[in-house]
């Protein structure tokens, strides 16, 4: 609580929120990425398994939610511009005012294109994980329940 009311002092509100912009950015293209690109995946299995109106099956169905959280991933960037928009490390190379712009093209200029997507592999497994429970159980869940 100390470090929240001293950046209050000191910056304000603004100090406080530093790096929301990116967060809501990650939020709203996260979710809609996933269910989007898992109902997408399951119409491409669907093709090729020429299953036109017929259910999934179970596995397929994990496999759609794997690929479509795998796949939401792109918008990692905003991730790592957030973490680093909101880190309180000193860096004299780090813009003294931060926006999404000018933190983008720091950690550009000093990591690449791997500095951008920095944490990808583990945001995979999560995303994964978070995906094939809400999006494939969720399906199954939802379909036992309109049965009773």
């Amino acid at each position: 609580m100390e470090m929240f009311f001293n950046i209050l002092r000191e910056k304000g509100i603004r100090g406080v929120n530093r790096g929301v912009n990116a967060v809501a950015l990650r939020q709203v293209t996260g979710w809609s990425s996933r269910i989007g690109m898992s109902r997408f995946a399951e119409e491409s299995i669907r093709s090729i398994t020429g299953k036109s109106e017929e259910k999934l099956q179970f596995g397929e169905k994990i496999l759609a939610s794997t690929m479509g959280s795998t796949l939401s991933c792109w918008n990692q960037p905003f991730e790592v511009l957030r973490v680093e928009m909101q880190s309180i490390k000193n860096d004299p190379t780090r813009p003294e005012n931060p926006t999404m712009i000018s933190t983008f093209t720091h950690i550009f200029a000093a990591s690449g294109v791997k500095g951008v997507f920095r944490g990808v592999v583990p945001r995979i497994g999560v995303a994964t994980w978070a995906t094939v429970c809400v999006v494939g159980f969720g399906d199954t869940v939802k379909e036992m329940v309109a049965r009773k």
